[in-house]
């Protein structure tokens, strides 16, 4: 009898044990307490094993989910494991809504568990693992209380299938996973912006009914944290939510969790919504304006609206500044080949397969590094102070051809011989690029939406909306190739193509001016510096070459100007881009930033926002003509409208954001907000004193323009 009883003894000692190891000693902390608990009594080598931070708040205390709602901070957990194991991420259970005052927060309250997934090594097995974490958290009631503490276990690695479960420390883990948010995969679910709500439309099978219904974003600063309105609609579900009052930029997803609670009883799912349209309906007309709806959200405006609008503003870039030296270039051939039509339509299909490639070259480039996580939109290369730099060579190369310093052909069409023996087409083609290129910085109207609608959309159709920029572009000088009515209008050719020639030479170079004035603000004044002294050896080696042209050619000459055209690219190799040195204000305005745009906005000032950049022309172009002018300065004062300024001149990853919240992926971009709140209304890419006028006067009367409805074309 002594003996059965000693045995039983031993094996409850065995099972204490085993259960004891499988949960630590609880940690006790200001209004909360503390355990690390795990699934098994011992660790499965070869597979995940669930693990997790128990937390049992006093009564009306509470700590956070990973959005943390109004106030708050989302618990952290830091793993210290052996060689080899990895902990996962919090695998967040539905969180509650919890009001304080006028405040709304997301977390828990009573007891909850938070598992994490900790993948363990098959060679552990037959070890004992110590693991260790340290968990940071703020505990709230009215008043918060942050805390830290390192909790730790010790437990066996078995093979698998030979672990045993706690009953107790497994069943707070399968509560807490049973409390997950399960994904919907049938759902398809997209959102938009509608005014001062944000609308999520699912759709599919399997979908919970509306009633009794909760809805929790991940992401922060996208839905305001009130309650939202959850309705059934159309077979599916229509969440219409407030807007958060920090919103600055459209997520290109929106991960929601919708949460049923009954009592104890906890249901929730995961919907992960796609942007409906990250783009505006449609251009605005001469003296209107968009609202934010339009422009982040609205209706879809279509893959065949977008390549019509992107065929209307590659069309549009013809008139752009920006575009004319080219268009120079390509006028001194046309006015040689439009009298043969055969080599005029060569020339024009050639020009167009040099647009749409350069088009499609820079957006595929663009896409794939997106795609690895830079945060960039159109018109990136122009902040590289290399790329910037190479484009004034190539300017002043150029525009030392036309003046005759040199010659780069027999013939007036540029590189290669005569247009009889194919050179032609090859220089209507590197035209065409070139046109792309320097195309790039400004942006037309028409442009802008169809631009921030391609980069939401899949690679293919991405493409070949780019591609319908540069049929664009190529449009006019296709036409005057293949319609020979044209050719009536135009000069015969004769002596003054010479001077017509060396004329064209100027607008090259004053676009080198100016590019040399862009990369003053990217490089500093030494990197400038160089650049200067590296165009004055590009000078003198296209000089040379021009003198060594009416010689004999030998391999000396040949070796003395390819050593100083080496020369003379080196600063290339050493430029290097410095912080922006622009003073943080000017006499109008004050370096934009999201906190300060925040911090007027709660004060209900009105506030116009200018995103723009030293490469953008048009932007220039507008603050020469609406934006710098005593009147516009009179009227911000005399209306207390603050004026933000974001230079996008080097790349910013925080104006970037800022841009695709709009819709936008290249400035410039024209923001007004109303005095005492109300959605944002965006101006056209093109100024007028008077646009700007009436703009600010409505902004300042707490009035915007209302939305522009799109039409089908």
């Amino acid at each position: 009898m002594v003996r059965l009883l000693a045995r039983l003894l031993a094996l409850l000692g065995l099972a204490i044990g085993a259960s004891a190891a499988a949960r630590a000693e609880a940690t006790s902390a200001d209004h909360l307490a503390l355990e690390l608990v795990a699934e098994h009594t011992a660790l499965v080598a070869g597979a995940p094993n669930w693990l997790g931070l128990r937390l049992a708040h006093e009564p009306e205390w509470h700590t956070y989910w990973i959005n943390a709602g109004d106030t708050g901070l989302a618990t952290k957990l830091e793993w210290t494991l052996p060689a080899g194991w990895q902990a996962g991420a919090i695998d967040w259970p539905a969180p509650q809504r919890l009001q304080i005052g006028d405040l709304y927060n997301f977390g828990y309250s009573g007891e909850i568990v938070l598992p994490v997934a900790v993948e363990v090594p098959a060679a552990a097995a037959g070890s004992t693992a110590s693991l260790r974490v340290l968990a940071n958290w703020l505990v709230c009631k009215e008043e918060c209380i942050p805390g830290k503490a390192e909790l730790s276990l010790s437990l066996p690695v078995v093979a698998g299938g030979s672990a045993t479960g706690d009953a107790a420390a497994a069943g707070l883990l399968r509560r807490a996973l049973a409390q997950r948010p399960q994904r919907l995969d049938a759902a398809n679910a997209h959102y938009r912006m509608d005014g001062d709500s944000v609308v999520v439309e699912i759709s599919g099978a399997g979908l919970p009914a509306a009633a009794g219904l909760d809805v929790f974003a991940r992401q922060p600063q996208v839905l305001a944290n009130a309650p939202a309105r959850i309705e059934a609609a159309d077979g599916g579900l229509r969440i219409v939510a407030p807007r958060s009052e920090y919103f600055t930029a459209a997520p290109a997803q929106l991960d929601l969790a919708l949460v049923r609670r009954d009592g104890d009883s906890v249901t929730a799912w995961q919907v992960t919504a796609k942007p409906q349209s990250a783009a505006a309906a449609t251009p605005a007309a001469a003296g209107t304006g968009l609202t934010a709806t339009g422009v982040a959200g609205g209706s879809d405006i279509g893959t065949w609206f977008a390549l019509l609008l992107a065929l209307l503003g590659g069309a549009a870039l013809n008139l752009m500044p920006c575009v004319f030296p080219v268009l120079s270039l390509k006028a001194l051939n046309l006015v040689e080949s439009l009298h043969s039509p055969a080599a005029a339509r060569r020339d024009g299909l050639a020009y167009l397969a040099g647009t749409v490639a350069g088009f499609v070259a820079l957006a595929a480039a663009l896409l794939a590094l997106r795609g690895a996580g830079q945060n960039l939109g159109w018109g990136f290369q122009m902040q590289s102070p290399v790329l910037v730099a190479a484009l004034a060579y190539l300017m002043v190369a150029l525009g030392l051809n036309l003046s005759g310093a040199f010659v780069l052909g027999a013939r007036l069409g540029g590189v290669g011989q005569s247009l009889t023996e194919g050179s032609g087409a090859r220089a209507a083609f590197f035209t065409g690029l070139l046109a792309c290129i320097v195309a790039t910085p400004c942006t037309a109207p028409f442009m802008g939406p169809a631009v921030g609608y391609a980069l939401t959309q899949p690679p293919a159709l991405a493409l070949a909306i780019f591609a319908a920029l540069g049929l664009g572009l190529a449009l006019p000088i296709v036409a005057l190739s293949f319609l020979p009515l044209l050719a009536r209008f135009l000069p015969r050719p004769g002596a003054w193509m010479n001077t017509f020639k060396q004329l064209m030479a100027w607008p090259l170079y004053l676009t080198a001016v100016w590019l040399v004035w862009v990369l003053m603000r990217q490089a500093g004044a030494d990197g400038t510096a160089l650049v200067l002294l590296g165009l004055v050896v590009l000078i003198g080696a296209l000089l040379l070459h021009g003198s060594f042209q009416l010689r004999a050619p030998s391999w000396p000459r040949r070796l003395a100007t390819a050593l100083l055209l080496l020369l003379a690219l080196s600063p290339l190799a050493v430029l290097q881009p410095q912080a922006e040195s622009t003073s943080a204000q000017g006499k109008l305005w004050t370096a934009w930033s999201a906190q300060g745009l925040d911090a007027l906005r709660r004060e209900g000032k009105p506030v116009l926002v200018n995103m723009t950049a030293a490469w953008c022309i048009t932007c220039l172009a507008n603050e020469r003509v609406a934006l710098s002018s005593e009147a516009f300065a009179r009227q911000l004062q005399r209306d207390g409208i603050a004026y933000l300024k974001g230079d996008w001149t080097s790349q910013d990853a925080a104006i970037t954001t800022y841009l695709a919240g709009f819709g936008r992926n290249s400035v410039p971009l024209y923001v007004l907000y109303p005095r005492g709140g109300g959605a944002p209304e965006v101006l056209p890419q093109l100024l007028t004193p008077h646009l700007v006028a009436d703009a600010l006067a409505r902004a300042a009367a707490g009035s915007s323009a209302p939305p522009v409805q799109r039409s089908s074309p």
